[in-house]
């Protein structure tokens, strides 16, 4: 009898396991912004693309370059000479939600003089 009870528990404990597996894996996948960034709300269907230079700025007024916290003052500088390396990349701004737009436009105007040409605003799907 208890042979019996084991063999129905097995497939029951295996999948459980590959339950696990799967939601430790899908939980890596989406990784919160070190700074703790919301961005704005839009209902755009493209997504973003996740290729080149991703600049945060976090609601209060700390920056990081590619999940990297910096200095304000050493970050025209960094996107300038990554920049330089590979001129053609997009630069994507995750500026939080709750900061005053001027906040924003102040640095957007930082990159653009450290050559940013291909600067997106990245935001968050409403829809789904």
């Amino acid at each position: 009898m208890a042979a019996r009870l084991d063999d129905a528990v097995l497939p029951l404990t295996n999948v459980v396991f590959l339950l696990l597996i799967f939601f430790m894996l899908a939980g890596r996948l989406a990784t919160p912004s070190p700074l703790g960034v919301n961005p704005p709300h839009s209902t755009s269907p493209t997504p973003a693309d996740r290729q080149g230079i991703e600049i945060s700025l976090a609601a209060d007024g700390r920056v990081a370059l590619d999940d990297q916290p910096i200095q304000k003052d050493a970050l025209e500088n960094a996107v300038q000479q990554r920049l330089q390396r590979q001129p053609n990349t997009p630069v994507r701004l995750r500026a939080d939600a709750g900061l005053p737009t001027s906040r924003v436009v102040k640095l957007m105007d930082v990159l653009r003089a450290a050559g940013a040409h291909r600067l997106r605003l990245v935001t968050q799907s409403t829809q789904g």
